[in-house]
């Protein structure tokens, strides 16, 4: 990027100017934060059917059934941190933060039942993690498909989630070192709108992670 290039963002492929990423935040619903984001990810090492019942406002799906095995199994899960962030996540550490994530996510998966999907446990692990786990679902996997396949040469151990992982983190850093996503950040707090509830709405965006915002981007 050149010196007085301006700031953009570069999301599963896409590049977006900063005012067609703030357009497409001033037409994201405002009640899905709200209700799905905003309230907070509880103890970390906890879950509760209420939590699981929050990842419906993102289209999760998950039955009453389903929303109990996810609270039986998170009981003896290997949770991590809250504040875990996926720019910490190296893929290259055979004993950091990207392998305790595929443990995780593993403990949920194995046992689960018919209709547990991976969609349905991003949903879950984002909820707890919401700097760590992206929201992937088939949406996001069918975006982030090209960068993924990219991935299989450096690393062939993984398998398609992962290399999804790995491509989501390398937005995420460079979004981060650009300077983007600072200045997103600031053109949120600044947003004015005539409309007092849509700007609030807007403004409060700013609250969710760097991870949760550019995949409001994808959609």
């Amino acid at each position: 990027m050149t010196p007085n290039a301006p700031l953009s963002l570069t999301v599963a492929g896409k590049m977006y100017s900063l005012d067609a990423a703030m357009a497409k935040f001033v037409d994201y619903p405002g009640k899905t934060p709200l209700l799905f984001d905003l309230p907070g990810a509880g103890e970390h090492d906890q879950l509760t059917l209420q939590e699981v019942a929050r990842t419906r406002k993102v289209s999760s799906r998950i039955s009453h059934k389903e929303a109990a095995y996810f609270v039986d199994t998170a009981q003896t899960a290997p949770w991590i941190k809250t504040s875990a962030d996926l720019e910490h996540a190296d893929p290259r550490s055979e004993t950091g933060l990207f392998t305790a994530m595929a443990e995780l996510f593993e403990h949920f998966r194995v046992p689960a039942p018919r209709g547990v999907n991976f969609a349905k446990i991003s949903k879950v692990l984002h909820l707890k993690q919401p700097g760590l786990f992206p929201l992937l679902d088939s949406h996001i996997a069918r975006a982030y498909k090209p960068s993924a396949k990219q991935l299989r040469s450096e690393f062939p151990e993984f398998g398609w989630r992962r290399h999804t992982w790995i491509a989501v983190r390398n937005d995420l850093l460079d979004a981060r070192s650009s300077g983007a996503l600072d200045e997103l950040r600031n053109r949120l707090i600044a947003y004015e709108s005539q409309d007092p509830s849509k700007q609030e709405a807007v403004r409060r965006l700013d609250q969710l992670t760097d991870l949760r915002l550019l995949d409001i981007l994808v959609w």
